[in-house]
């Protein structure tokens, strides 16, 4: 056993080396503040205690060398905690309890037998490694051997704590208390390296960035000198005017575009007041604007809003402007600096957007909105007076015929004549493609009758375009206001309604609204709803007219007419219901749906020694309809009928759209020996060429002419005409509307073919058509 006094001086070296590394440690949380540095300063300062407890004991004391031991185990927990909670990043909260936890069980271990002391060393060694492991993880990228020191003093450390219980009570026991005095100074030598080498690089670190604090503030100046210059430059050369002005409102900045837009040379204008750039005498509104303007840059309460205002040029002229108005901090002085943009041509473009807005592109004259609009006020004011609704007759042929640029020219000759007929206070306006409207205020009932006459005749003067003159003519619907109209709306509806009442009276006329116009438009409004709804197989069915030709007054065949009765019981007569169907488009629906029954009706009949034809009508959606020829040949061989016992009826008119096309269609059918025939020949648009062009076999004479023609000769001339016309072109002639006896025997003197009409038969149905008509022909006529 070495001697007391050696043993004692190791053993308070050891403490005294321990405490150094646990004030190292110390140090290291006050510069970083993490809760593992105390953890560990702790662990040493807790192997101190060790170290002193056999050195401080009485001789002969027993309870120094557990406590020692104990007090070893706490040293193992605080390292491996420490470690734990420094790798981990544990909160102090978690790292106490883990401690608490660990301590708890040591504890436990304790109280069983002494084999319990033999873990001490085991979990002592593994707590410097710990220690050592954690120093490793937070070393530096760049090369340095500190951390290699302090991780392998910690390695020896463990192997000492391993070696301890086998020096005990042995000659080489100073040695291992040597030996820990050692390994603490080395490793408080090591923990002091690291120290030193962290304040060396935060040292190089501040250096580096004093230096590059220093070169920003070098590099700051020096773009402030050339922002200071560009922005010079860039002022002089912005389209934009830059006007500065200090508080006192004294001009201290006037660049180019500012000497352009004002007049005035900068030498001209710094230091005078900024009122100088402003009209002597200001609209009211302008002027509390300024006004506000100013308190507010006086309150430094300029904000970027652009603000416009009327400036005064160097001539005196005033032109409007925009400016936007900020603050700014210029050579350690507030100025206010305002953007100036001369809006003078933004605002003529605006004048003449607002212009187009409400004005026709083509004639000049106001537009649909406009003119409402107009008229709207004009009617706010309780002013009277008569509203005219003109539309050009039959535009769209001129347009056709020679081309749009003309129709154009037609348009801008009617505007222009129109100004020169309405004076001042009369409003006009083109309301779309070729209608115009004009407003009369305080028309009364004579004036109008003449000014209208003045209108059509102003319509009707020749139109030159190209070397060529043409004519013009226009209907006009009349509407007084309050009488006919309470608001615009109902003004224009009822004068619209007029017009087209003076379109269906033959055109180039006028016509005032009448209530029962209204009525009508109700009713075709009533007629096309009910149109929709239709249920063919339910509330229509077909009449057949019977035709007989004068030569042996045998049976021709019959005319199919269609017949409408509502679920109400009304019997809506044809020319009401087709042509809303027409304008509609259910006439397509319609028309199939009588060729069918037709068809089925035809085959269903007994057969006849002369086959019986029956004439169809086709409408003009019909005739352009692509499928027409298909969906007939379709039909005629479902119910198994010839060509000739079918004939289709056209109109000229519906020809007209397209003539090119109609002549394309008929032909197809001419050449699968279908009839056809051309009715209401005499009306419309009636032409020797279109007779010429058309694939038909028969002309029907129109019921107009033949209602007469017993005692009107102009009728008669007109019908013989017809017949020996036909009669050249090897057409057959039927006469429509034949009621008595004079006028059958007058067409038979005349070469008429057939005839149809209530002498020879009404309208049947299917079923009296079957047994009265076809089933005794001779007793029919003779009973007539």
């Amino acid at each position: 056993m070495p001697s007391s006094t050696l043993y004692d001086m190791l053993l308070y070296g050891s403490a005294v080396s321990a405490v150094l590394v646990a004030l190292i440690m110390v140090q290291f949380w006050r510069r970083e503040r993490h809760g593992a540095y105390l953890f560990w300063a702790a662990a040493f300062a807790v192997g101190a205690l060790r170290y002193l407890l056999p050195a401080l004991a009485p001789p002969g004391e027993a309870l120094a060398a557990p406590l020692s031991e104990y007090a070893a185990g706490v040293r193992a927990l605080l390292l491996l905690c420490g470690a734990w909670m420094f790798l981990r990043g544990l909160r102090w909260a978690a790292a106490l309890r883990w401690l608490a936890l660990a301590g708890l069980g040591l504890w436990l271990v304790a109280e069983e037998a002494g084999q319990a002391l033999r873990v001490l060393p085991v979990l002592g060694a593994l707590g410097y490694l710990a220690l050592g492991w954690a120093f490793m993880r937070q070393r530096p990228t760049h090369r340095w051997h500190g951390h290699y020191f302090f991780a392998g003093s910690c390695v020896l450390l463990s192997f000492h704590m391993l070696a301890v219980p086998l020096l005990a009570d042995s000659p080489w026991q100073l040695w291992g208390y040597g030996a820990t005095q050692a390994l603490h100074y080395l490793t408080a030598v090591a923990l002091l390296l690291i120290w030193a080498r962290r304040e060396q690089r935060l040292a190089a670190q501040a250096l580096d960035a004093g230096e590059r604090a220093l070169a920003h503030v070098r590099y700051s100046r020096r773009r402030e000198t050339e922002l200071r210059e560009l922005t010079d430059a860039l002022l002089g050369q912005i389209s934009d005017g830059v006007v500065i002005c200090s508080p006192e409102g004294l001009l201290t900045g006037f660049n180019r575009a500012a000497e352009r837009i004002f007049g005035y040379q900068a030498q001209q204008v710094l230091g005078e007041p900024v009122t100088l750039l402003a009209p002597a005498a200001l609209h009211e509104t302008q002027r509390r604007s300024l006004l506000r303007l100013n308190a507010r840059v006086g309150a430094g309460q300029v904000g970027s809003r652009p603000w416009e205002f009327t400036a005064r040029h160097r001539d005196g002229r005033l032109f409007p402007v925009e400016i936007t108005v900020s603050d700014m901090h210029l050579d350690a002085s507030r100025q206010y600096v305002a953007i100036v943009r001369d809006i003078s041509e933004r605002r003529r473009h605006e004048e003449k957007l607002a212009h187009l807005a409400d004005h026709d592109g083509l004639t000049g004259l106001p537009n649909r909105r406009c003119f409402e609009r107009r008229l709207r006020e004009r009617l706010a004011g309780q002013q009277s007076g008569l509203l005219a609704f003109l539309d050009l007759d039959d535009f769209k042929l001129l347009n056709d015929s020679l081309g749009h640029k003309a129709g154009d020219a037609a348009l801008v000759a009617i505007a222009r004549r129109l100004v020169r007929l309405t004076g001042d206070h009369t409003l006009a306006a083109r309301y779309s493609g070729d209608e115009f409207v004009l407003f009369a205020p305080g028309m009364t009932a004579p004036q109008a009758q003449a000014w209208v006459d003045q209108l059509l005749l102003a319509v009707r003067e020749p139109v030159a375009f190209n070397g060529i003159e043409f004519i013009l003519s226009g209907s006009v619907g009349l509407a007084w206001y309050p009488g006919h109209g309470a608001d615009v709306e109902e003004l224009v509806r009822s004068a619209d309604l007029a017009m087209y009442e003076a379109k269906r009276a033959g055109k180039n006329k006028h016509c005032f609204y009448r209530p029962e116009m209204l009525a009508q438009l109700n009713r075709t409004a009533e007629i096309a709803t009910l149109l929709k709804r239709l249920e063919p197989a339910r509330e229509l069915w077909l009449a057949f007219q019977p035709r007989m030709h004068l030569d042996g007054r045998v049976l021709a065949g019959a005319e199919v007419l269609l017949r409408w009765r509502t679920p109400d019981g009304e019997e809506i007569p044809p020319q009401e219901f087709i042509p809303v169907a027409e304008e509609t488009g259910q006439i397509l629906r319609l028309g199939y749906w009588v060729m069918e029954q037709a068809c089925q009706t035809l085959s269903r009949w007994p057969a006849q020694a002369t086959p019986l034809v029956l004439s169809i009508n086709l409408s003009a959606r019909q005739l352009f309809d692509e499928l027409l020829v298909e969906r007939i040949e379709k039909l005629r061989q479902r119910y198994g009928l010839s060509p000739a016992q079918l004939e289709f009826e056209i109109t000229e008119s519906s020809a007209m759209r397209d003539m090119d096309d109609a002549v394309r269609v008929l032909g197809r059918l001419r050449a699968l020996g279908y009839g056809l025939s051309l009715d209401d020949f005499g009306t419309g648009f009636s032409s020797l060429s279109h007779l010429r062009s058309l694939p038909v076999d028969t002309v029907k004479i129109d019921r107009s002419f033949i209602r007469d023609i017993e005692h009107d000769t102009h009728d008669r001339v007109l019908v013989a005409s017809i017949i020996e016309l036909a009669s050249n072109l090897g057409l057959r002639v039927l006469a429509e509307g034949v009621e008595t006896t004079g006028q059958l025997q007058l067409l038979e003197s005349l070469g008429c073919d057939d005839v149809q009409g209530y002498l020879v038969a009404r309208p049947l149905a299917a079923e009296r058509f079957e047994t009265e008509v076809l089933g005794s022909w001779p007793h029919w006529q003779a009973a007539r």
